[in-house]
């Protein structure tokens, strides 16, 4: 697995957390851009993991960081302040790679 892969691995986990912060913490600006970006990004999640299965582990590594640069990045685009946010993230890796999965 090369370092590109993990980084390319990271950034699209931490664009599908974004966006599911955002899609739970700011439900009146929900639009059809944050859905389909969290769909384009579950699919190239979905993709690197069955070129190379042993991603999986790397992704539930990365997880928390991923998280906490996924706040970082909502609070900027939000205005929100960072306690806004959970301090650990309230999904699951299944449910945020999960095609169903919407935070309510």
């Amino acid at each position: 697995m090369g370092r590109s892969e993990r980084r390319s691995l990271k950034s699209n986990l931490i664009v599908i957390l974004m966006h599911l912060l955002k899609w739970q913490y700011q439900p009146d600006k929900r639009s059809g851009s944050w859905e389909g970006s969290i769909i384009e990004h579950r699919r190239r999640v979905k993709e690197a993991l069955d070129d190379s299965p042993s991603l999986k582990s790397y992704l539930e590594i990365v997880f928390a960081e991923c998280y906490a640069q996924a706040v970082k990045q909502a609070k900027a685009e939000t205005g929100l302040s960072m306690e806004s946010f959970p301090l650990n993230c309230p999904y699951q890796l299944a449910e945020v790679t999960d095609d169903g999965f919407l935070p309510q």
